[in-house]
């Protein structure tokens, strides 16, 4: 690498994950570099994962610019130390509680709330029989308001501006903070180049611009229990929000790239569904009261602000993971019409109704999800850790402040653990005796302390939502097939597949 740059520019900068992968290949399965001020430790072997994601010492958050500057530590993704650990405690346990288990009685409760979100996207295909769909879109709607429910205990109405707005907001986000990527390394550079300010302009801008949202909604929930805001809780930010509007209702500023030319409309809350089941929003609220009026040295973690992360960072990755795996799975399975078959059948199969769909009956759809994981890893480069003490692994000394990346795109594509990794063949996740296989070289959602808590809602919301489209409709290109390039994926906080049309034909 260079002085002050190391290597960052010798990275691809569309397609880092492929640099790394390519210096793993030279350099072996643990190797370091710098990048930018940031010491980086690249892991390319599931053994070197799984050990050091186990340590406490690697449970630290990635040293990224972005991640202080804008995340300031908070919600979940971005937070470390006790805050990190009370927060993940609390929403692991309120997942389960929802039915995110293997087996439980709420489970089949949560089932059946996937269902309805599952139901809208079929009205919508059934609407469009015969004509290209943007399939995609209609499947992050639908699970998107699933995910609404579970995590703030309403939806949306169907064609909803606010909830338009809200998307392109999140997508813009994405978006950015890939093109942003340089600044985590080099935050100087936000000082040179006026590109960069505007892009980390637009970051906090969608960041402010979510929060508001969800403090109209959490206030209306908190109407809803009963329940008061403990003064000590209070975000500053937020303290004459209601104002703007007689009626308390929200601004939502639609910016463009020429700032002078915005659209602005009102949030009304009350049009919002409301969902009597119970929600991540409903168990935060209450125990933050109980917290506050117990004097416990820990609502200290309960406050409204970190409240503002922690949904922003939970629907994210509720939504965002899901839609992008099932966005390259529907193409795969387009791409693939001999394995959508044999996914079709098995349903039709085991599942002969709605009632009946069960991810353990389904091996070979499940399969099929695991194959599109591991062929295009979500987020190829992993969600980085930091090291929080000099420490050793294996026989390599990790200094404290290091960032270590699990390169999940080199494990999934190793040739001498996958045979012929760019062919796309569920059959490698199919045991001798049918039964679904997880090799422990397969790590989507990563492992250890900061694995992902809520990887079983997205199995759930996957498997429900496929199992019942495929039980009524074939899937086909309506667009001419993405070139090799294009299914390399565009790289932004996810990897996502080029857009494409399809046709959903009734069999």
């Amino acid at each position: 690498g260079l002085p002050i740059l190391g290597y960052l520019p010798f990275l691809d900068r569309h397609q880092p994950h492929l640099t790394l992968t390519k210096l793993s290949k030279t350099y072996g399965s643990i190797y370091g570099l710098g990048m930018g001020n940031i010491y980086a430790v690249v892991l390319s072997d599931h053994k070197l994962v799984r050990d050091a994601f186990a340590k406490e010492v690697f449970a630290g958050r990635a040293p990224l610019y972005l991640t202080h500057g804008i995340m300031h530590g908070n919600g979940i993704i971005c937070a470390e130390g006790a805050l990190w650990k009370d927060q993940r405690k609390q929403v692991s346990a309120w997942l389960k509680s929802f039915g995110m288990t293997k087996h439980s009685v709420s489970r089949d409760k949560l089932e059946k709330r996937i269902a309805v979100g599952v139901y809208e996207l079929l009205e919508n295909v059934e609407k469009a029989t015969g004509s290209a769909t943007d399939l995609t879109h209609m499947l992050t709607h639908s699970i998107g308001n699933v995910v609404n429910e579970i995590i703030f205990g309403f939806k949306f109405p169907p064609g909803d501006k606010t909830w338009h707005w809200f998307r392109q907001i999140q997508e813009e986000g994405c978006h950015e903070m890939g093109v942003a990527g340089i600044v985590n390394f080099l935050p100087f550079v936000r000082f040179f180049s006026s590109s960069t300010q505007k892009t980390i302009e637009t970051l906090v801008r969608g960041q402010a611009q979510t929060h508001r949202l969800y403090a109209s909604i959490v206030a209306r929930r908190r109407k809803m229990l009963g329940l008061e805001m403990p003064k000590e809780a209070e975000y500053a930010l937020h303290k004459n929000l209601f104002d703007e509007h007689p009626d308390g209702y929200i601004k939502c500023v639609k910016y463009s790239k020429h700032v002078s030319n915005t659209e602005e409309h009102f949030f009304d809350p009350n049009i919002l569904i409301a969902s009597d089941d119970e929600c991540v929003l409903d168990n935060f609220l209450k125990e933050q009261k109980r917290r506050f009026e117990n004097n416990d040295e820990a609502a200290r973690f309960m406050t409204d602000e970190q409240l503002m992360y922690l949904l922003a960072d939970m629907f994210g990755a509720g939504l965002d993971t899901t839609s992008v795996t099932l966005a390259w799975f529907l193409l795969y399975m387009a791409l693939y019409p001999e394995e959508q078959e044999l996914v079709r059948k098995e349903i039709i199969s085991a599942c002969p109704k709605d009632d009946d769909i069960d991810g353990s009956r389904l091996p070979y759809l499940m399969a099929a999800i695991c194959e599109t994981q591991r062929i295009r890893s979500i987020v190829p480069v992993g969600i980085p850790h930091g090291c929080l003490q000099d420490t050793y692994l294996g026989n390599y000394k990790i200094p404290k402040g290091a960032m270590v990346i699990p390169l999940q795109w080199a494990i999934h594509m190793d040739p001498d653990v996958w045979e012929n990794p760019e062919e796309f063949k569920p059959s490698r996740f199919i045991a001798a005796d049918g039964s679904l296989l997880k090799p422990q070289e397969f790590i989507p959602f990563q492992t250890g302390k900061r694995m992902c808590p809520g990887d079983e809602l997205s199995r759930m919301l996957s498997c429900g939502l496929v199992a019942r489209l495929f039980r009524r409709r074939r899937i086909r290109l309506a667009s001419p097939a993405p070139s090799a390039d294009q299914m390399q994926g565009t790289v932004g906080v996810t990897l996502a597949p080029p857009v494409v049309q399809y046709y959903c034909d009734a069999v």
